[in-house]
Formats: C-alpha cells, structure tokens, sequence
C-alpha cells in the first residue's frame, strides 16, 4: 500500500472525542479526544506522524483487556491496531504461527489447539489481542509467551521504520519485556510470530490444573482436554469475559504475583504465621531462577480485602480477590483508590509491595 492510501486510510476513521469505556474489558474511562483504527501497517505509521506533526500524545490501543483509563479520558491520539491476517507452515515437527497484532488471541490458541499445535493450551481464555502478548509476556498456568515466541515485527517511533526482533532481543522476564521496560513506548508491535510443537504434550505445571485434569479421567491428555480445563479453572475465577457474569468486567489479575528472594520469603513467611497463626501455610512457588513466587491473592485476602469487597461502585471479585472488578458505575478514581488501599494493606502486614498488571492511561494530567 503506498503511503498516500495509509493517509487516507487513517483520515477516513479519525474520530473525535470517542468513548473509551466501552472499549475496555474494565468498562471504565473518559473520551479520547482523537481516535482512529489502523487496519495496515501503512495507515498505522500515518497514525503516528499524525499526531507528532500536531505534537499531541499517541496511545496505541489494543483489545482493551489490560488498560485504566482516566475519568477524563486522553487528551492525544488513541490508536487502535487491528491489524489482521494469521499465515502458517508446518516444518518437520514445528508449526510456525505468524499472527498481526490485531487478531484475537483466544481465537488464535483456539485454533492452534484444534491443529494439535502445542504451546499456548494454558493460555486459553486470556482476553485481548497478539500484540499485547509479549509487552508483559503473557502467561498462565506455568506456560509463557516467551517460550514460543520466535520473533516479531514493530514499528520504531524514532525512526517510524519497521523493526524485527528474535526473541532473545525481547529481554522477557516474568510478565515484563523490553516493551514494558527499556524500550517502553518506543515500539508499536504489528505482527509476532510463533513456533509451536507438532502433535506435542501439553504442558501440566500447575497442581490445580493438573487436578481438574486428572478429575476428567484417562491418563494421556490432549491439548484440547488441557484448554478446556483451563478455560472451567478461569471461568471459577471469572477471568474469562462474560457478559452474564459481572465478576468478569475487569482487566483480569490487577497485580503481579510477588517474586522474591528465598531469604525474603522466609520472613514474609514470618510475619504471615504472627497475623494469622501457624495453622495456614503460606502458598511459596520456587522459580527457575532459585528464586519463590508467591500468591497476590493469598497476600490481598490475608491483609484484610476479601473476595466481593466494595468500595463505591468498584470492589474485588466474588471469585478472585485478585480482580479488581467495575461493580456497574465505578470510576477510575475508585479504582485507583482501591488499588492503593490494597497495595497499603499489604506492605503494612507482609512488607510486600504489590505491582499492577495493567496501563493506566490518560492520568499524567
């Protein structure tokens, strides 16, 4: 496409002042107060130059799954990627999977596990879209983006030029990349590509969901008995969207599951058996790295936030205090006074400081 109809392209669905709100998961947030949808990598890099010519702030918008918008909405350019086209080939016993930014994740590891292509089965039911997946390097059940992914395609906004990097030159680390961190709001990702296991096993790390899969029967469990486990385990949960289910209206997990060191673990250990007593063990996952992860959740409702707190017309999930959940009318502002409530409860009684999952955007003014 040449760069004129990328022009025109964008031109043709700039909008002003559009509705954020129902364009997240979370449901919440102000207008934008310019906003377009960028169906090709042309009409993206119009996007950009758009908004730099006119010097007003860019946000590149995904499915909406894992982002805070502010009550006042964003004074810039919101740009949606939805970029399409999926290619496959299968080379021996790998499938590589080569997915634009703006397709549907679900759709694709729904359609992957139906070829029997292994590596994302315990990612199903994650809401939101490929390019998102490897900002914070999405992950479920033991299972992780970086473990499949081979390379991927964005465009550098100081150069507006198209970039490839493999996946080392990612820098994954748990639920974080380059793009979350050195590089943050550098790059817009337009495509990622995969490399997954022919006819392999699915991956069984996790104890719950080795339990729920056990409890179906047989020994020798298919990719597809594996998804549709994980899918009953997220929907317990409700992090899966649904909506007939206003547990649901969330960006999913709020915050990262605490890593910390053996010794540290040892003392948060401490100060969870003097607030609560020694009848409860306190949940502690070793990491490849020789280092333990702990549970968000365990700490939360342990610190006093039980599952279905409200707090104006936000709260916690009935199902997961982990979830921060819009109740009907909930504004940002609630939100960001649950979040520090939370994260203050939780550093008073564990000394643990809680990070948050998502973006929050428009609140820099």
């Amino acid at each position: 496409m040449p760069p004129q109809a990328g022009e025109a392209e964008f031109k043709r669905s700039l909008r002003l002042n559009a509705p954020l709100g129902p364009m997240t998961t979370l449901g919440i947030g102000g207008p934008a107060r310019y906003f377009a949808e960028a169906q090709s990598v042309d009409a993206l890099i119009a996007g950009v130059e758009w908004a730099r010519s006119r010097e007003l702030p860019l946000f590149v918008l995904g499915g909406g799954s894992n982002i805070v918008v502010a009550d006042a909405g964003v004074p810039g350019l919101v740009l949606r990627v939805s970029l399409r086209g999926i290619t496959t080939r299968v080379e021996a016993d790998r499938a590589i999977v080569t997915a634009a930014a703006g397709e549907d994740w679900e759709r694709l590891v729904a359609t992957c596990v139906a070829r029997n292509w292994a590596g994302f089965e315990c990612l199903s039911g994650i809401p939101g879209r490929v390019g998102a997946t490897p900002i914070q390097n999405v992950g479920a059940y033991g299972q992780e983006t970086s473990e499949t992914l081979r390379s991927l395609e964005a465009v550098d906004l100081a150069t507006v030029r198209l970039q490839e990097f493999s996946g080392a030159e990612c820098e994954f680390g748990y639920r974080t990349s380059r793009f979350k961190t050195g590089s943050r709001d550098r790059f817009i990702i337009t495509s990622v590509t995969y490399r997954l296991e022919v006819n392999g096993k699915p991956a069984l790390r996790y104890a719950e969901l080795e339990r729920h899969v056990a409890a179906q029967g047989g020994t020798d469990h298919t990719l597809g008995q594996v998804r549709e486990s994980v899918l009953a385990l997220r929907r317990r949960k409700a992090m899966v969207i649904d909506p007939q289910d206003p547990d649901s209206r969330s960006v999913g997990s709020f915050f990262v599951n605490p890593v910390v060191t053996r010794e540290e673990s040892e003392q948060i250990k401490q100060r969870a058996g003097k607030l609560i007593g020694s009848g409860e063990e306190m949940p502690a996952f070793p990491t490849p790295e020789d280092q333990v992860k702990l549970s968000a959740a365990w700490l939360i409702e342990r610190a006093g936030i039980n599952r279905g707190y409200v707090h104006g017309g936000v709260g916690t999930s009935t199902k997961h205090a982990l979830a921060i959940i819009n109740r009907a009318s909930g504004t940002a502002r609630e939100i960001i006074e649950l979040k520090e409530l939370i994260q203050t409860r939780v550093l008073d009684a564990f000394g643990v400081e809680l990070i948050p999952e998502p973006v929050f955007i428009g609140f820099e003014s």
